[in-house]
């Protein structure tokens, strides 16, 4: 059999595109701009520790890649068919060369590509349980620092009065002295929750996160993690707030990336019946899936990006296809000050300008 030419080995690597060759294999999951699965290199039981970064990313950026941050196997699509299903690197081409339409020049007329291993069943998805919830809110919530400082801002009457509204109705909540951002979904199914930490208020970042800890997530505590068996399933994020749209159904829904952010515009403007605010907790987690819901009702969307988020908000909305969306970043940019910091949100300009009006 005559050697497979070095220009059909190239074009076939070029065609290949990582999220579709692994895809057939193992069930993907759109997170950001990458994909997440199980990974089929160990004995994986938990989706997230596999990562697939697709074609579009730029090769300088690890685009066209996998890689497991458990077990480190890594690499393109040639490899990952020579690795994950044991072919040879002639039969990889061949496998590449039939998925792509492109004539390799060694193949036999009558060879057939080894088909792929059958996918296994998904997963079901965690809901946590209602209880939890309900027991992380109400009088402990005072004691967080976040909280305090909310408190602190010089709001006027009609907005003070919001606050514990919209700390009960965004279901705030309290674990080890830790804010839970609860997440759940527009079925009103809890799905995760987020622990996160805040500065104190003798620290100068008094209301700001704590960045040098990690978010933690409660179906991972001691106690909690037995109780619920993370592990044994997959684990779905929604939308901060996303079960509010089920109670303000006309509403426009208003997004932006941090759930204090999403707090604290509900507490500065109100007014659920028009609009609803929501976060999706970072500036790559805004994608067609966890906007899926809102799309399927035509709703209005608007995009509130940070500062540094603007071009990537930007590009998201225009590659979501969707008619009903717009991205308003004028609080960043024309409302914007140097003192509200280069990575600024909306919230930061709006609790600056409360501030400033107080002192005048």
């Amino acid at each position: 059999m005559p050697k497979i030419s070095n220009d059909i080995i190239r074009a076939v690597t070029d065609a290949a595109k990582i999220e579709d060759v692994v895809g057939d294999f193992v069930t993907l999951r759109k997170t950001g701009v990458n994909y997440t699965g199980i990974c089929p290199f160990h004995d994986d039981k938990h989706d997230g520790n596999f990562i697939v970064r697709p074609s579009s990313i730029p090769e300088g950026r690890g685009g066209n890649t996998y890689r497991c941050f458990t077990c480190d196997a890594k690499g393109g699509a040639v490899q990952f068919l020579m690795e994950a299903e044991r072919m040879t690197f002639p039969e990889a081409i061949r496998w590449l060369g039939k998925k792509y339409n492109i004539e390799v020049d060694d193949v036999p007329m009558n060879w057939t590509p080894p088909p792929p291993r059958p996918k296994p069943e998904p997963l079901p998805v965690l809901a946590l349980p209602k209880e939890w919830v309900r027991s992380m809110m109400g009088a402990k919530v005072d004691d967080l620092s976040l909280v305090k400082w909310i408190r602190a801002i010089p709001w006027d009457s009609s907005q003070r009065k919001r606050i514990d509204e919209m700390l009960w109705l965004y279901c705030v909540g309290a674990y080890n002295g830790r804010i839970v951002w609860w997440l759940v979904d527009d079925r009103k199914i809890p799905r995760a929750a987020k622990l996160m930490d805040y500065y104190g208020e003798h620290h100068p970042r008094f209301g700001h996160r704590v960045k040098e800890r990690h978010p933690g997530w409660i179906y991972n505590q001691d106690g909690y993690k037995q109780a619920c068996n993370p592990d044994g399933h997959q684990i779905v994020k929604p939308l901060f707030g996303m079960h509010l749209l089920d109670i303000y159904k006309g509403a426009d829904v208003k997004i932006v990336e941090s759930e204090k952010t999403a707090l604290i515009m509900a507490i500065a403007y109100g007014n659920h019946e028009k609009q609803v605010w929501l976060a999706c907790g970072g500036l790559e987690n805004l994608n067609k899936e966890k906007l899926a819901p809102i799309m399927r009702e035509g709703r209005r969307i608007v995009l509130y990006p940070d500062r540094d988020g603007v071009a990537a908000w930007k590009k998201k909305a225009h590659e979501l296809n969707y008619l009903n969306i717009v991205v308003d970043a004028r609080p960043v940019t024309e409302w914007w000050k140097p003192q509200d910091g280069e990575k600024a949100d909306i919230a930061d300009v709006v609790v600056r300008n409360i501030i400033e009006h107080t002192k005048q």
